[in-house]
């Protein structure tokens, strides 16, 4: 039997080269570097197709027999001088291989300790994202909604075998290709969707459904399929909503988001930033409900939503978690600012209702604790997502 080789490629510079045009028509010449070109290869030769064991994204995975290594060579040579002259040189694809010896994890071992040399970054970590296929036309959006699972990277290093690796693979490219597509069906439009992420354009208040049913569906997902996965390892997802500027392109409004997904990701693991600020999923449900109270107080009591901007205006910008406060700033002074700005010629005070709400909405922004002033993350996303509806 002829020894087989692992061949593994890599596209370098695709969130520049995505930022720096249209990103739905530059993830489908992504698409066809890293998933038509390997499966041209195998069908030029004869080769069966189950040999090309994941792909697209900016990576792909070959098994091949050894004495197919210099054709290989020679011919993603060529893909790469293709990528470089399309891109204008803002594109590398790169290749190492080695021989199917020992374990899975020794292989993933020395693919990636060879990927680091070629790349010239010593400690990246490999990742296996999936093709950035598109779907529909793509104008200038609104806004546009990213996302990326927590350290998939790292799943799949931990996979003991190429048979689990691919598996793997195909189940969350499966998802996300599903799922999406249904989600954004009427709504929104596709950039693309990959193994580990995707990435949405269009109305912010769809998109923002789209991304809480999503992460819902994300969790019952991973409660199935990874429930005998031990670590934290692609159990999460982390999500970017950002509104395009007037006069923003495409790719502009694109590589925004991602460096807003970039801070989410950073920051803690299974976040959202939303409105400028990041908050972890579990609280979303918290700023969810602080911003219906004070959309009552607009729908309900027609009160003016200047109260909006009193609330944001009560803390600095530049503040955040707790700060020590002077006596004529503490706590109360909002409540007594709040409630002038709510009810200006007190015609209102005299409903229970009205009272009850007013006081709660305080009591979320401002916290328990009178000696000091505080606005949680849900606090800020929940004052800016209500504005963003009222003027809207």
């Amino acid at each position: 039997m002829s020894v087989q080789i692992f061949l593994q490629g890599h596209l370098l510079g695709i969130d520049e080269f995505l930022g720096s045009g249209d990103p739905a028509e530059r993830a489908h010449r992504i698409a066809v570097w890293t998933e038509q070109r390997p499966a041209q290869f195998l069908a030029d030769r004869g080769l069966s197709p189950i040999l090309l064991g994941s792909s697209g994204g900016g990576q792909f995975l070959l098994v091949l027999p050894i004495e197919f290594r210099e054709a290989a060579a020679e011919f993603f040579s060529e893909v790469a001088q293709e990528a470089a002259k399309e891109s204008n040189g803002s594109l590398r694809l790169i290749w190492c291989a080695t021989e199917n010896l020992g374990t899975w994890k020794l292989i993933r071992d020395r693919l990636d300790t060879e990927y680091r040399r070629l790349a010239g970054t010593p400690g990246a970590v490999a990742s296996d994202a999936f093709a950035k296929g598109t779907a529909g036309d793509s104008p200038a959006p609104r806004a546009i909604l990213r996302g990326d699972v927590d350290n998939f990277g790292f799943l799949l290093q931990r996979a003991e075998s190429i048979e689990t690796h691919v598996s793997l693979s195909v189940l969350f490219r499966q998802f996300f290709a599903g799922e999406v597509s249904r989600l954004v069906e009427g709504k929104a439009s596709i950039l693309w969707t990959g193994g580990d992420d995707f990435a949405i354009s269009g109305e912010w208040p769809q998109l923002l459904e789209i991304a809480v049913e999503l992460r819902r569906l994300f969790g019952r997902f991973i409660e199935e399929n990874l429930h005998d996965s031990a670590g934290p390892e692609g159990k999460t997802i982390s999500m970017a909503l950002a509104q395009a500027h007037e006069g923003e392109t495409m790719g502009e409004a694109f590589a925004a988001c991602g460096r807003m997904l970039a801070e989410a990701k950073t920051v803690t693991r299974d976040g959202f930033y939303l409105f400028g600020t990041v908050v972890d999923w579990k609280q979303f449900p918290e700023a969810s409900a602080i911003k219906d109270r004070a959309m009552r107080l607009v729908k309900e009591f027609h009160c003016s939503t200047q109260f909006l901007a009193e609330l944001r205006g009560f803390y600095p910008e530049v503040q955040t978690g707790r700060r020590r406060v002077e006596k004529a700033d503490r706590p109360w002074r909002l409540y007594r600012r709040l409630a002038v700005t709510l009810d200006p010629q007190g015609r209102r005070a005299q409903s229970r209702e009205f009272e009850k709400l007013k006081d709660q909405l305080a009591a979320e922004i401002v916290g328990k604790n009178i000696g000091q002033a505080r606005l949680r993350p849900t606090g800020r996303v929940a004052i800016e997502w209500a504005s963003a509806l009222a003027g809207e």
